[in-house]
């Protein structure tokens, strides 16, 4: 097995082996510098082990030890989070074996790290925010090399959790800005809601760069990304592994009652972009925790001229070019819409009774972004019937060009759209072989322009990728 994400961070093959070893107990509210040295260099490999649980706490105290990153001389960590969720033990639970490539846990609270992590000068440190004194073993093993000028890329690591998720819906996992890939991600599922299982809405969705190259990654359930098969299973490996499975009924890969934690690392196929990086996953009413490890270059992404907010109107049918061409009534005036919209069709119908929607649904744009899918879910059980097809819908948003005159309205998309700039129709196309961006000339005059677009929705090479990019670029 190649050495993890070394190729992607371009480090030398050799550098001077050294090493830190720290033995510390830290007190109540104390704080220990674990690592603190000057480079250029790379952590390839860091071990800790902490006095594990005694008879009596209310949990492990891994989820009392805040883990903090300080790159090149930075004020703001890198990584800040709580040991547990650096090492993928969520929800509090007591400590369990993972057996990844980047992470490993083994017996009597061996944690492992072997994600490198380049620097010019890092600091790592614990503080212990328990009532009692928990004592540290660290050991450090990292390379120093000599006239390097070493990858701008740090290791990043973002948490996120909703206690509960919302109802079909999208979960922001991250949403980065720089340059960089993502090297992991960690997902944790309690059931709550017990209409299906979750991975039934629970598809990956990956909006990369919008702000240069926009283009989308879009899953099919949520046990596809982590390499599983109808469900997700109590197996580990380098890559993919679902270290923690609890179920409250034997052999229920469909069903609701369980949770589980589960992990992917992208060692053989990072996920890079260029400026910008959300990623979000679809989502029931259950309890989640998810964990995101990146390799990034911060920085600001260039600005685009976008609209800030998208007004929302549908679903409605679409079988066919005859449907998708018919004129329906949210090509009226936003203030002619109907204050609920009722979506008697298909997917959208739950035990006989429609599924209703309070009209405009407001949507900020994400970086450019809309995503149809994160407000306009099926209602049936299953992936096929939460994530629609076979559907269209309306967004209008409000641009304001810099000053009159010639413009290219860059619009990326997946399947058939048709495009109104100021109540005129300007564009229709087609992209049946998943998203790739149209560039439509437009004549806009001073102050502020209606951009209103439809757009529909199939199966195709992009699992129902019912997204689109919009932005606004001089002539």
């Amino acid at each position: 097995m190649n050495r993890l994400f070394h190729a992607e961070l371009e480090l030398p093959i050799r550098g001077k082996s050294q090493r830190v070893t720290r033995r510390p107990n830290v007190a109540p509210g104390e704080t220990a510098v674990l690592f603190d040295e000057k480079g250029p260099g790379c952590i390839h490999h860091w071990w800790l082990t902490y006095g594990y649980k005694r008879e009596g706490d209310a949990r492990d105290p891994i989820h009392d030890l805040q883990l903090r990153l300080y790159c090149d001389g930075g004020d703001d960590p890198t990584i800040d989070l709580p040991l547990a969720r650096f090492f993928a033990i969520l929800f509090e639970h007591d400590i369990y074996p993972i057996d990844s490539a980047a992470i490993k846990i083994l017996p009597k609270n061996a944690l492992n790290c072997y994600l490198p992590i380049p620097f010019k000068s890092l600091r790592l440190e614990i503080t212990n925010n328990s009532d009692r004194a928990i004592p540290l073993w660290f050991m450090a093993d990292w390379a120093s090399y000599d006239n390097t000028e070493l990858t701008p890329l740090r290791l990043h690591v973002t948490h996120r959790s909703e206690y509960p998720a919302q109802s079909l819906g999208s979960m922001l996992m991250a949403d980065y800005s720089g340059s960089g890939f993502i090297a992991g991600m960690v997902k944790g599922v309690v059931v709550r809601d017990r209409a299906d299982a979750w991975y039934h809405t629970g598809g990956d969705l990956w909006l990369l760069d919008g702000e240069s190259d926009s283009h989308a990654l879009r899953g099919i359930g949520g046990e596809d990304i982590f390499n599983m098969s109808f469900g997700i299973w109590k197996a580990q490996t380098d890559w993919v592994g679902a270290p923690h499975i609890h179920r409250s009924t034997e052999h229920t890969a469909g069903g609701s009652g369980y949770e589980g934690v589960m992990y992917r690392f992208f060692g053989p196929d990072p996920i890079w972009f260029d400026h910008s990086a959300i990623i979000r996953f679809g989502s029931r009413e259950n309890d989640l925790e998810s964990v995101i490890y990146a390799y990034v270059n911060p920085a600001e992404p260039p600005s685009i001229l976008t609209p800030a907010q998208w007004q929302i109107a549908g679903p409605f049918p679409c079988n066919t070019r005859e449907d998708f061409n018919r004129s329906e009534w949210a090509e009226k005036s936003i203030t002619d819409w109907p204050n609920v919209h009722t979506a008697d069709f298909d997917i959208y119908m739950s035990e006989n009774a429609p599924a209703t929607f309070s009209l405009p649904i407001q949507a900020d744009s994400e970086r450019g972004w809309c995503d149809f899918t994160r407000y306009l879910r099926g209602r049936k059980r299953t992936n096929v019937g939460t994530q629609p097809a076979n559907v269209s819908a309306y967004a209008v948003g409000q641009i304001t060009p810099p000053e009159a005159g010639a413009y290219t309205l860059a619009l990326g998309y997946d399947d058939w759209i048709r495009v109104w700039v100021n109540g005129e129709e300007i564009h229709t196309g087609e992209h049946d072989n998943g998203f790739a961006i149209d560039h439509i000339p437009c004549e806009l005059p001073a102050g502020p322009s209606e951009i209103r677009i439809k757009l529909s929705n199939f199966d195709n090479a992009q699992w129902r990728l019912w997204t689109f990019h919009a932005a606004l670029q001089k002539a």
